[in-house]
């Protein structure tokens, strides 16, 4: 075996190494830490709607509140989606990322 090929080699162990540190590691700790995040917001979201539930009609400051309770939640959950979307995209581009390198790998070893 040359000294290429051994080099070729590690990069191959390398690359493979790093992708799955990469799928396995940043993508399940961002997953995980979404989830959390995601739960808090449900819990949250169960607690403003039991305060909505003894909301009196006569209190104006109750309902604005209220409402600003509503719009904040409903903003959230747009950001909390956007950000699985996010980590849904990104980890396509990686696994994309990854397929091309290993092609490039196998291409180069064939010239």
């Amino acid at each position: 075996m040359s000294f290429e090929d051994f080099m070729a080699k590690i990069r191959y162990w390398d690359n493979l190494f790093a992708r799955w540190m990469m799928r396995h590691f940043y993508m399940l700790f961002f997953e995980f830490v979404l989830v959390v995040i995601f739960f808090w917001f449900i819990f949250t979201t169960f607690r403003a709607i039991d305060i909505a539930s003894t909301v009196s009609r006569d209190n104006v400051i109750e309902q604005l509140m209220l409402t600003q309770t509503t719009s904040t939640l409903i903003i959230v959950l747009l950001i909390l989606l956007n950000s699985f979307w996010m980590l849904y995209i990104f980890n396509h581009i990686n696994r994309v990322r990854a397929i091309l390198k290993e092609i490039s790998f196998y291409l180069t070893r064939r010239k």
